[in-house]
C-alpha cells in the first residue's frame, strides 16, 4: 500500500517576500541555545509547528511565513545568496529541484538528522554529488474537490468546471501555487501534459472567460478562506487543505474520479531543506526533533497528511489519499518535476497576460 495525504488577488502577481510571524522560543522558563530562522506555511501547518518547537529547549526560532507558493521566495534566496537570512526552508518535490541544481542545501546525513533513517528511502532526494538535501516529514497529493453541500449537481468531469450554475464559483489558485498541475490536469484530458501546456491554456481560457472563477488565490490561506465562506465552492489544492476543511464541511474529493473524468491526482512529500552559511547545526538538530515519531504524527494528524516516519500512525481521515499499485496506475500521475520547477515563472507570465484580463 502507498499511502499519501502539499498554495483576493485577480490582477497582481505573486509576491516573493516573507512575511515575518515571531519568535517561538524553547520550553517554557527555558533558555535557547541559538536562534534560527525557519520559513515555514500559514495556518494549522504554523500553529503546529511551533506547538511542537514550544515542548523543545534547544532550539527558539525566528518564525517566517511563505508569501505566495513556496516556490515564490527561491528567487529571493538567488539574489540574496549568501547572506539570504534563512537557516530552514519549508518546500516540496518542486523547490528541492532547483535548490539541487543551485546547490544551496546543507547535506543531510543520518548522524545530523538521525530520525530521517526511519522515512522510506525512495522520499530522499540527491543532488548532483549524491548528497541528500531535503528532510521530508508529510506525503500528500494535489487533486481537485468541492463543497457537496453547496454544488447542486455532481461534478463528474473536467468539463463540468463550465457549467452556469458555477457562476464566479471556483477558487483558482495562480501558476506558483501548487506548481500549475491544476493546469496540468487540463493539459492531460485535453491531450497534452506538463511539456504540451497548449491545450490546457486553450480550455483555461473557455474557464475565465464563462465567469465561473470568483476567487484567484496567491496562497493556500485565501483557498481555504475562499471555500470555508461558501465564496467559492469547487477548487484545487493539497490534500493537507481538503482534508482539514472535511472535518467541519461536507466535501467530494476527486482524488480517485474515472480517469475519464479528466480529474488525476498529483503524488508529492514536503519537508525540509536546511541552507548552507546559516546555523546549520541547530537547524538540524530542530529539524530531526520535529521528526520524531510522535511529533511527525502529531504535525500531521493536525494538517491533514500522511506521516513520514515509520513508527508514526497515520489518520484514518486520508484513506482518499491512499493507494493501492493499481490505484497508483488508475488515478495518479507523476510529472517531471525538473521540467515543471523551469517552467513555473514562464507560466506566471503567460497568466498574467493571456489569462488574468479574461477574469
Amino acid at each position: 500500500m502507498f499511502a499519501t495525504s502539499r498554495r483576493d488577488f485577480l490582477k497582481g502577481a505573486a509576491s516573493a517576500a516573507a512575511m515575518g510571524t515571531g519568535v517561538s522560543p524553547g520550553g517554557a522558563g527555558a533558555r535557547a541555545a541559538e536562534t534560527i530562522t525557519a520559513v515555514e506555511w500559514g495556518g494549522n501547518y504554523i500553529d503546529t509547528m511551533k506547538k511542537i518547537a514550544a515542548s523543545q529547549s534547544d532550539v527558539a526560532i525566528n518564525w517566517q511565513l511563505h508569501a505566495g507558493g513556496s516556490i515564490a521566495i527561491l528567487p529571493k534566496i538567488k539574489a540574496t545568496w549568501p547572506k539570504h537570512g534563512i537557516d530552514l526552508l519549508t518546500g516540496w518535490d518542486v523547490s528541492w529541484q532547483t535548490i539541487a541544481k543551485e546547490g544551496w542545501a546543507a547535506p543531510v546525513t543520518v548522524e545530523q538528522v538521525p530520525n530521517i533513517s526511519d522515512v522510506p528511502q525512495k522520499l530522499l532526494v540527491k543532488d548532483s554529488a549524491g548528497n541528500v538535501i531535503n528532510i521530508p516529514r508529510t506525503i500528500s497529493a494535489l487533486y481537485w474537490w468541492y463543497r457537496e453541500d453547496l454544488v447542486p449537481f455532481e461534478i463528474t468531469k473536467l468539463e463540468d468546471l463550465l457549467d452556469p450554475r458555477l457562476k464566479g464559483k471556483i477558487c483558482w489558485p495562480v501558476p506558483s501555487l501548487n506548481s500549475n498541475l491544476q493546469a496540468v490536469s487540463f493539459a492531460l484530458h485535453k491531450g497534452g501534459n506538463e511539456r504540451n501546456m497548449e491545450p490546457a491554456w486553450d480550455f483555461l481560457k473557455q474557464l475565465a472567460r464563462s465567469g465561473n472563477i470568483g476567487r484567484v488565490a496567491i496562497a493556500d490561506t485565501d483557498t481555504t478562506t475562499s471555500i470555508t465562506s461558501g465564496e467559492t465552492w469547487v477548487t484545487f489544492s493539497a490534500g493537507t487543505a481538503a482534508n482539514r476543511i472535511g472535518q467541519n464541511f461536507k466535501l467530494k474529493y476527486l482524488s480517485k474520479a474515472p480517469s475519464q473524468s479528466g480529474f488525476k491526482t498529483f503524488v508529492f512529500h514536503e519537508g525540509w531543506c536546511v541552507l548552507k552559511e546559516g546555523r546549520t547545526d541547530a537547524a538540524f538538530k530542530f529539524a530531526n526533533f520535529a521528526l520524531r515519531p510522535e511529533n511527525n504524527e502529531h504535525f500531521n494528524r493536525s494538517i491533514g497528511g500522511v506521516p513520514v516516519n515509520a513508527k508514526a500512525k497515520p489518520s484514518d481521515d486520508v484513506r482518499h489519499m491512499s493507494f493501492n499499485n493499481e490505484e497508483m496506475e488508475r488515478y495518479v500521475y507523476i510529472p517531471d518535476w525538473a521540467y515543471i520547477s523551469q517552467e513555473v515563472n514562464a507560466w506566471n507570465k503567460r497568466w498574467e497576460r493571456e489569462i488574468q484580463p479574461l477574469l
